[in-house]
């Protein structure tokens, strides 16, 4: 079973990396996080095996029992009023291997001036992309979850719309006794049903490979996660200085990284990098800290408010804002004795 997992993720992989070969790519939101503990991770970090709904959202396997009527909310506020949201839950029915998820997405670019040919103003639009995601898994055996999504997407700029299913198909493995969770996943794959003047584009296909591990004796969760695993280069041609860009940035720039300190407490705090990000946004002869990451988890009660602030450069940061619901024991029945 090990053997068939892995076989149908290399498979997946070299379907990706084909597939994303065609035309221009479309509904990139689709691989922007948006859970105010993935951003503080640096990004990309879909393999922390805990009761993190938003998780689910990147990885189909990743859903366990501790996410059983968990629910999580995300707000981001990104640069040039920009703003996205998202919407988390998972379900274990009866305590089974079976695990469903149901997500919703959406980004709002804001508002546009329109013009005509000649630059005349002819008054505003706006243009919004949104997602509505289902969830399946399957817990094989004792480490191992394999999952899917399947996500319905919209997009809209001013009277012109498009819109897609996509799919998602992970695997993960995870061991208890050494506190090790790998995850894998190939994400947004499938097929465009209507088009942008009638012109069909590439897919936002996305592999990711993700590394947590917990230490019994440390109050520390490492997060690895290599990224955009789909293509070798996706570094922008040339560095900060203009020069061309050499093999070392364009393997690390596929790697983003974080911690967690007391990640199983009432608070815990964040701290990630993201080197494509770092790399690409670095400002010459000035520290910048572009790439950086920081963020707090609040646990109050059945709810734990969770943060993150993101550093693009010295123009702007990002602030993300989540809350996660413990439906479950929040409306579990109260006995008085």
């Amino acid at each position: 079973m090990q053997k068939i997992i892995l076989i149908i993720f290399i498979s997946l992989c070299s379907f990706s990396y084909s597939y994303a070969q065609m035309g221009e790519e479309i509904y990139t939101f689709m691989n922007m996080t948006t859970s105010a503990r993935q951003s503080a991770l640096g990004g990309n970090a879909n393999s922390s095996w805990d009761n993190d709904p938003n998780m689910a959202m990147f990885n189909p396997a990743m859903m366990n029992e501790k996410m059983h009527n968990q629910i999580g909310l995300n707000y981001v506020s990104y640069l040039a009023n920009v703003k996205s949201g998202s919407l988390s839950f998972v379900h274990n029915p009866d305590e089974s291997n079976h695990f469903f998820s149901l997500h919703g997405r959406y980004i709002d670019y804001g508002d546009f001036t329109a013009a005509d040919e000649s630059g005349t103003v002819t008054g505003s639009f706006t243009a919004a992309d949104a997602a509505v995601t289902l969830g399946y898994a399957y817990r094989i055996s004792e480490f191992f979850t394999v999952g899917g999504n399947l996500s319905y997407i919209t997009s809209k700029i001013e009277s012109y719309s498009s819109s897609a299913l996509l799919a998602d198909i992970g695997v993960v493995f995870h061991d208890i006794d050494y506190y090790t969770t790998v995850s894998a996943v190939v994400r947004n794959f499938g097929k465009q049903l209507t088009y942008y003047n009638d012109r069909r584009e590439k897919l936002p296909v996305q592999a990711n490979l993700g590394i947590s591990q917990k230490f019994e004796r440390v109050p520390v969760e490492l997060t690895l996660t290599l990224h955009d695993l789909q293509k070798f280069d996706i570094s922008s041609p040339t560095n900060k200085n203009g020069e061309k860009i050499r093999l070392g940035r364009k393997l690390i720039d596929h790697v983003s990284m974080g911690a967690e300190i007391f990640p199983e407490s009432g608070f815990n705090l964040r701290v990630g990098y993201n080197f494509k990000r770092g790399n690409e946004l670095s400002i010459v002869d000035q520290r910048s800290f572009a790439g950086l990451t920081l963020g707090f988890g609040l646990k109050i009660y059945y709810f734990r408010l969770d943060y993150a602030w993101g550093r693009y450069n010295a123009a702007g940061n990002t602030h993300t804002f989540g809350l996660r619901i413990d439906l479950e024991n929040l409306f579990a029945p109260r006995y008085d004795w």
